[in-house]
């Protein structure tokens, strides 16, 4: 994968994109961001015919819940060595 690094004055450079995508991995399961738990929640009520639960959770802890469970699948799919993000 072709980029150019804004730090670095726009200097053209070749990125793994198996690094990459565990790098992306470890940056949306950081539970620092709100980036997860908002896509947490969007999946939640997408509706099944969209891909998604289609459901309210009841309460603030539920999504929690199922946000460390995510979160805990990013970080191990990250860390797996040799490891892809699904395509």
């Amino acid at each position: 994968m072709r980029v150019y690094e804004i730090g670095r004055g726009y200097q053209a450079t070749e990125i793994d994109t198996g690094d990459a995508a565990r790098r992306f991995l470890a940056w949306l399961a950081d539970g620092a961001g709100p980036v997860l738990a908002g896509v947490v929640r969007t999946w939640l009520m997408l509706p099944p015919d969209g891909g998604g639960l289609g459901a309210l959770a009841e309460s603030d802890r539920d999504v929690t819940a199922l946000l460390a469970e995510v979160a805990a699948l990013c970080r191990r799919a990250a860390a797996a060595p040799g490891s892809r993000a699904p395509q």
